[in-house]
């Protein structure tokens, strides 16, 4: 049984589920390429690698933060008007 929370979505178990993580693994696999390249230089110490990490992680955070605002947006929009393209911004 599939409960209906009022957005319109029905079943919306795994398969909002999947997207979600997909997005969250990108941002790991991303930053844990930030710190593989930066480890690969001979030249680099273990200070230098916390500051690209912790600016990758920072990117990463607002990236999320960005996603979920946007979605949150467009889910207080009607059913009518979700599906719609953005037309940018107002003039």
């Amino acid at each position: 049984m599939t409960s209906n929370n009022g957005t319109g979505n029905t079943g919306s178990g795994p398969s909002r589920r999947t997207p979600k993580l997909l997005f969250a693994g990108l941002l790991v696999i991303g930053l844990l390429m930030l710190v593989a390249r930066t480890v690969a230089r001979p030249d680099v110490s273990l200070a230098e690698m916390v500051f690209p990490a912790l600016g990758g992680l920072a990117i990463a955070a607002a990236i999320v933060v960005i996603v979920r605002r946007d979605r949150q947006d467009r889910e207080s929009l009607p059913p009518s008007e979700r599906g719609r393209q953005d037309q940018g911004m107002p003039r």
